[in-house]
């Protein structure tokens, strides 16, 4: 069986956006989002005086498949004791996500992002109309990654741009991104590699959010990419498919309590090559 490729997942994404726009118009989703009260803000649950933890709400991927069967209520208890901002699938076919499981888990005090692979402004709106206070952006996926900003902005949210090259941090600080996530999972062929954290965080300036998304397996993962600059952290896979999830999360926890650094600056070497 071949590999599932991100263009394989973006292509079926935005058939799979036309049928919906078909069968919801967007007009119909902005006569839903005038009603709803402001979500908490993604920004603001970010900053602070100590590192900030995003935990995702992850069912499969297509490199680990089936991942957790446990029940979104079960996980959001727990996400409301150690997190800063909760993230959630909304692919169906590799993730096995859903908007419904966004919808339910807005319903919590905490800001909450939509994790998918955007395509259209609709996603955006219907985000908003879910419940979302965040959604993920990737450069090279979202058509017009400034529009995209700005249309989340006027519903009263607040994206997280997903790079994974010196390229991409380039553009998104250019379309005024506040909050830049370094992906340490190569999407060619979904293998993790912490250093892309530590070659990419010094091209992101301090006024700038910087979220490391993947590859936390535990405490030890954590403190590496925290001392590597990153202020916050998105983990997902870990948490999800442990057996004792409390646990882990008590500890990453003790980590992040800890962690606050500085931004370290690029010298110039062969070790950022490989990643820009």
């Amino acid at each position: 069986m071949s590999r599932v490729t991100i263009e394989d997942i973006v292509s079926m994404r935005k058939t799979e956006i036309n049928e919906t726009i078909m069968k919801k118009p967007l007009r119909e989703l902005k006569r839903e989002i005038k009603d709803l009260k402001e979500p908490p803000s993604f920004l603001r649950a970010l900053e602070g005086n100590r590192a900030a933890l995003i935990y995702e709400y992850k069912r499969a991927s297509p490199s680990a498949s089936e991942i957790s069967l446990k029940s979104l209520s079960e996980m959001m208890e727990l996400f409301m004791e150690f997190a800063d901002a909760v993230s959630v699938l909304t692919e169906r076919s590799h993730f096995n996500g859903g908007i419904e499981y966004l919808r339910e888990a807005s319903e919590y005090e905490i800001p909450v992002m939509m994790k998918d692979f955007l395509v259209h402004e609709y996603q955006i709106y219907q985000a908003r109309a879910a419940g979302a206070a965040s959604v993920l952006l990737i450069p090279e996926v979202y058509p017009d990654l400034e529009a995209g900003i700005e249309t989340c902005r006027e519903l009263s949210m607040e994206p997280l741009v997903e790079c994974r090259s010196a390229i991409d941090i380039y553009r998104a600080i250019e379309a005024g991104a506040e909050v830049i996530g370094v992906n340490n999972r190569n999407l060619e062929d979904f293998t993790v590699d912490l250093e892309r954290t530590r070659a990419l965080a010094p091209l992101v300036p301090d006024e700038v959010i910087l979220v490391s998304e993947s590859g936390v397996m535990g405490p030890e993962d954590a403190e590496i990419l925290l001392n590597y600059g990153a202020d916050a952290l998105l983990i997902g896979t870990a948490v999800m498919s442990s057996p004792e999830p409390r646990e882990l999360l008590e500890e990453i926890a003790e980590v992040a309590a800890l962690c606050k650094p500085g931004r370290k600056r690029y010298g110039g070497d062969e070790f950022f090559e490989q990643f820009a």
